[in-house]
C-alpha cells in the first residue's frame, strides 16, 4: 500500500492490522507443521495475548504487554507462550502488517530440564488405584501401563487409535499427525502391556463410533487435562502429586538403569526427542545411583572402611 508524500514521491505505508484474523490465519498455516496438541497450545496463548489489550494494540505496545502476559510463569510455560507469540507476530511481519518483531529482543528462559523421580512402591500404588471394574478406571490404569511401558507423551496417548496398534509383532506406530515433532514413531510393546490393552478394547462399548482407545465412558475424545485430573484423584493415595508426564520420566529412568550403554540412543528414538541432550537430561539424574553403586562396589572403599571400622572397635575396648 503506497501514499503521495508533499513532494509527490509514493512512500510505502503498513497495512491495518486486524490481529484476531491474523492470529487464526497464523494457527491455520501452523496445523500442516505442528501436531494437534501444538496448535491447540498456540491458538489457546494468541486468544488470551491479544484478549489482554483494552484498547487499540499497537507495535510500541505489542512487547510491554507481552512481557506482562508472560510475567509469573514457570520457564517451560513462559518459553512455550512467548515461542507462540514471537511465531505470531514475525508472520505479521512478513505480511507487512509491523515494520519488526517488537518481541524478537525478549530472550527465553534457560530450560530447567527438571525430570520428576518416583520410587516403586509409590508407583505401584498409584497403578493399584484406579478401579479396573469401571471403564474409566480401566482406561486410567491402561493408560498409566502403556505410558510406563513405552514413555509415550500424555498428549500422544490420549489421540492413539486402534488401528495404530500391531499386537502380532506388539509395536505401537504414532503417527505423524499426533506427535509433537511430526515424524512417525515406533514404540516396543511387552506383553504386559498388550494384555491390557487388548483387555481395554475388549470392553469398549459396540455403539461408540470413531477409534480412540483412551476415551470417555460415552466413546469421546478425553483431552490432557481431563487426563491429569484423573492423576491428582489418584495421587492422594500414593502420597505424593503425580502427572502422566511423571510416568514418562519414570519410563526413561527405568530404561536408562536396565539397559546397555547404548541404550541412551534406543531411548531417545523410543520417547522422541529430537535432539540427544535432552535425553541425556535423564542420564545426569542416574548419577546419584552410579555414586552408590561406587561406595558399595570400590574395593579401595571396602577395604579400608573394614580396616577404618576394626581400628574403631580396638579403640573403644582400649
Amino acid at each position: 500500500m503506497f501514499k503521495k508524500s508533499k513532494d509527490g514521491i509514493l512512500m510505502k505505508i503498513k497495512k491495518v492490522a486486524d490481529f484476531e484474523l491474523l492470529a487464526e490465519e497464523y494457527v491455520l498455516i501452523r496445523e500442516a507443521e505442528v501436531s494437534k496438541y501444538t496448535v491447540n497450545s498456540i491458538r489457546h496463548t494468541l486468544r488470551h495475548f491479544l484478549a489482554s489489550f483494552d484498547g487499540e494494540i499497537t507495535e510500541k505496545s505489542l512487547k510491554l504487554k507481552a512481557l506482562q502476559f508472560l510475567s509469573g510463569k514457570n520457564n517451560e510455560h513462559y518459553n512455550k507462550q512467548l515461542q507462540a507469540i514471537r511465531g505470531f507476530l514475525q508472520y505479521c511481519v512478513s505480511e507487512g502488517y509491523l515494520d519488526e518483531n517488537p518481541c524478537a529482543v525478549i530472550k527465553y528462559k534457560p530450560h530447567s530440564g527438571r525430570i520428576v523421580q518416583h520410587s516403586e512402591e509409590v508407583i505401584r500404588k498409584l497403578l493399584d488405584a484406579p478401579d479396573r471394574n469401571t471403564w474409566a478406571g480401566l482406561r486410567d490404569y491402561t493408560a498409566m501401563v502403556l505410558t510406563l511401558d513405552t514413555g509415550i507423551r500424555p498428549n500422544e496417548l490420549v489421540q492413539v487409535c486402534i488401528a495404530d496398534f500391531d499386537f502380532a509383532s506388539s509395536y505401537l506406530y504414532l503417527r505423524e499427525s499426533i506427535t509433537k515433532t511430526k515424524q512417525k514413531r515406533t514404540l516396543p510393546l511387552s506383553d504386559v502391556c498388550v494384555s491390557a490393552v487388548k483387555k481395554l478394547i475388549h470392553y469398549r462399548h459396540a455403539s461408540w463410533e470413531g477409534e480412540i482407545v483412551f476415551c470417555s465412558w460415552r466413546g469421546e475424545e478425553i483431552t490432557t487435562g481431563d487426563l491429569r485430573d484423573r492423576f491428582r484423584a489418584y495421587s492422594k493415595t500414593t502420597g505424593t502429586q503425580i502427572t502422566p508426564y511423571h510416568l514418562r520420566h519414570t519410563f526413561a529412568l527405568y530404561f536408562l538403569r536396565n539397559s546397555s550403554k547404548t541404550g541412551v540412543f534406543a531411548l531417545q528414538k523410543i520417547m522422541g526427542h529430537s535432539k540427544l541432550e535432552q535425553t541425556k537430561n535423564y542420564v545426569a539424574l542416574l548419577e546419584a545411583d552410579i555414586q552408590q553403586a561406587h561406595q558399595t562396589a570400590s574395593p579401595i572403599a571396602n577395604l579400608l572402611g573394614r580396616s577404618t571400622g576394626k581400628k574403631k572397635a580396638l579403640l573403644m575396648k582400649i
